[in-house]
C-alpha cells in the first residue's frame, strides 16, 4: 500500500533538526517505539547528515543505519515498526509531497516560504521533513504544557487513565470502518486512510477518548474525536468533583471562555456536562513553549524577548477589558507557544478554576499575593518580571530571588546582561506591593516599547 503523507515540518535556518518522541525536538512523533530522541539530521561541509540516536534504531531500505548522507527525497524508518519519514532538501522536489499534507501538528513552519533556485554547486539551506505514516497523536501544547507532565503521558501506555474519573465503554454506536481493522496491531490511534480512532479508552457524551495527554494539581487533558476532528477535553480530577464550589466554578469559567475571540489565545469551543463532570472543548494548539526554544536554542536577545512580551501585553489586555474581566493567573515560558519561528505566539494556560489550584512547582513565577489566594490584574502582570528573566538568561527565576532589604523577592540587578531601563521595569513589575507594580498592562507595554525604541 502506497504511504501517504499526513504530516510535514520546514525548516530554513537550523544546522541541527532533531526528531523524537520528547517534547524538546523539533519534530515530534508519538510512537511507543521511538526513542526520547531518536535522530538527528545534521547540516556539514558536503550537505547533510543522518544520525541514529535511538535504542530501537534507524532504518535506510531495511538496513539499520548509524551515520548517512542525505539523499534528497530519502525516506527513513523509525525502527523496525515505526514511521517513515522522508527528508526533502530542496522545494522543487517537495512539490508533490507538500501538495499531499495536511495541517503542520508541530509549528515549526507555518508557512510555505519561496526560495531561490539551488544550484548543483549549492548545500542546501533549507530542508522539509515529511511524515508518511501518523505519528501517535497530534502533539499537545495547549493549556498546561509543562515538559515532565507530557513526557510522562508521551511514555506512558495508551490504555492508561490513571487519576480520571471512570469513563463509559466505546460506545456500541461507534463502528471502525473496513479500512481501519488493518492498523488495529500496529501503535497507531488512527486509522491511517479514514482517521477514525482505532483504540478509543471510552466515550464521553458525543466524544471518543483516545488519550490522556496530561493531568495537573486541578484538572486532566484528554485527546478525543468526534465526527472526524480531534479535539482536546478538559475536566476536573475526582478530588475537585466531590466539591460543589470548584465544580461550579469551573463551569462558570468555561463559559466565559466561549466568548474569547482573539488570534493570540486558543480556540474554546463547548461547555458540556456527562454523568455530572464539566468538560471544557477546545482546539488543540501546536508548537514549542518559548521554555523549550530558549533551553534548546539558547536565550533570546533583549529586542525580541521585549516584542515577545509585547504580544503577551496586548492578548492580557484583551482578556482584563471583558466583562467580566479574565485574569491569566498562569503565565509562564510554557504557555507562550511559537508555531513557527516568524508567526505570532499563541497564549496558553487559561484553566477554569483555576485559582483554587495554584501551580506551587510554578511559584516562582507567581505573585506573593496569588499564592494566598488573591490573584488580581497586578498578579499578571507580575508573572512577566519572571518570564522576561528566564527568556534572556535561560535559567530559572528561582536563581535571582533573595532575602534582602526588600524581603525574599526577585532582584533584578541579579539577572545578568540587563541594561539599567529594563532592570527596572522588571523591579517594578516584581515588587512584593501590587499597588506599586504597573498600573496596567498598557502602561507596561509603553514602557518596554519605548525600550525598543531607544534600542532602535
Amino acid at each position: 500500500m502506497q504511504s501517504i503523507p499526513v504530516q510535514s515540518w520546514t525548516f530554513e535556518q537550523e544546522s541541527t533538526i532533531r526528531i523524537g518522541r520528547s517534547t524538546d525536538n523539533h519534530v515530534i512523533l508519538y510512537s511507543a517505539v521511538v526513542s526520547r530522541h531518536h535522530v538527528e539530521i545534521r547540516k556539514v561541509d558536503s550537505g547533510w547528515e543522518i544520525v541514529n540516536l535511538g535504542a530501537n534504531g534507524t532504518y535506510l531500505d531495511g538496513r539499520r543505519i548509524t551515520q548517512v548522507p542525505v539523499d534528497d527525497g530519502v525516506i527513513i524508518r523509525l525502527a523496525r515498526s515505526g514511521p517513515n519519514v522522508q527528508i526533502h532538501l530542496t522545494p522543487q522536489n517537495a512539490e508533490s509531497s507538500r501538495a499531499l499534507v495536511g495541517e503542520k501538528t508541530v509549528g515549526q513552519s507555518a508557512k510555505q516560504p519561496s526560495h531561490a533556485s539551488v544550484s548543483p554547486t549549492d548545500i542546501p539551506s533549507d530542508i522539509e521533513i515529511v511524515t508518511t505514516t501518523p505519528p501517535e497523536t497530534d502533539e499537545y501544547v495547549t493549556t498546561e504544557s509543562q515538559e515532565d507532565t507530557l513526557q510522562a503521558a508521551q511514555s506512558a501506555d495508551a490504555e492508561d487513565t490513571e487519576g480520571i474519573r471512570a469513563i463509559a465503554p466505546v460506545n456500541p454506536g461507534f463502528v471502525l470502518s473496513a479500512c481501519c481493522h488493518q492498523y488495529i496491531e500496529t501503535d497507531h490511534l488512527f486509522c491511517l486512510d479514514c482517521g477514525k480512532p482505532l483504540k478509543p479508552l471510552g466515550v464521553v457524551g458525543d466524544y471518543q477518548l483516545v488519550k490522556v495527554l496530561e493531568t495537573d494539581e486541578l484538572s486532566t487533558v484528554q485527546l478525543a474525536w468526534k465526527d472526524g476532528q480531534t479535539v482536546v477535553l478538559k475536566t476536573l480530577l475526582p478530588y475537585w468533583m466531590e466539591q460543589s464550589e470548584a465544580v461550579e466554578l469551573f463551569e462558570q469559567e468555561a463559559r466565559l471562555f466561549l466568548k474569547i475571540n482573539h488570534p493570540a489565545l486558543p480556540k474554546f469551543l463547548d461547555v458540556f456536562s456527562d454523568a455530572g463532570h464539566p468538560y471544557l472543548v477546545m482546539q488543540p494548539v501546536y508548537g514549542r513553549s518559548l521554555r523549550q526554544v530558549v533551553l534548546t536554542e539558547g536565550p533570546l536577545t533583549q529586542e525580541t524577548a521585549i516584542r515577545r512580551i509585547l504580544e503577551v501585553c496586548h492578548a492580557l489586555d484583551y482578556l482584563h477589558t471583558q466583562t467580566p474581566p479574565i485574569l491569566h493567573q498562569r503565565l509562564k515560558p510554557d504557555y507562550l507557544i511559537q508555531r513557527s519561528a516568524t508567526a505570532p505566539l499563541m497564549i496558553t494556560g487559561l484553566t477554569p478554576g483555576r485559582v483554587i489550584a495554584p501551580l506551587e512547582a510554578s511559584a516562582e513565577y507567581l505573585a506573593p499575593e496569588q499564592r494566598q489566594g488573591q490573584a488580581s490584574f497586578a498578579s499578571d502582570l507580575y508573572a512577566i518580571g519572571p518570564t522576561l528573566a528566564f527568556l534572556l538568561t535561560g535559567k530559572s527565576p528561582a536563581t535571582f530571588y533573595a532575602q534582602r532589604e526588600q524581603g525574599f523577592r526577585l532582584y533584578a540587578e541579579y539577572v545578568p546582561g540587563l541594561n539599567h531601563d529594563l532592570a527596572a521595569v522588571i523591579r517594578k513589575l516584581t515588587n512584593l506591593q501590587p499597588g506599586e507594580r504597573f498600573a496596567s498592562i498598557q502602561e507596561l507595554a509603553s514602557a518596554l516599547q519605548q525600550i525598543v525604541a531607544v534600542e532602535a
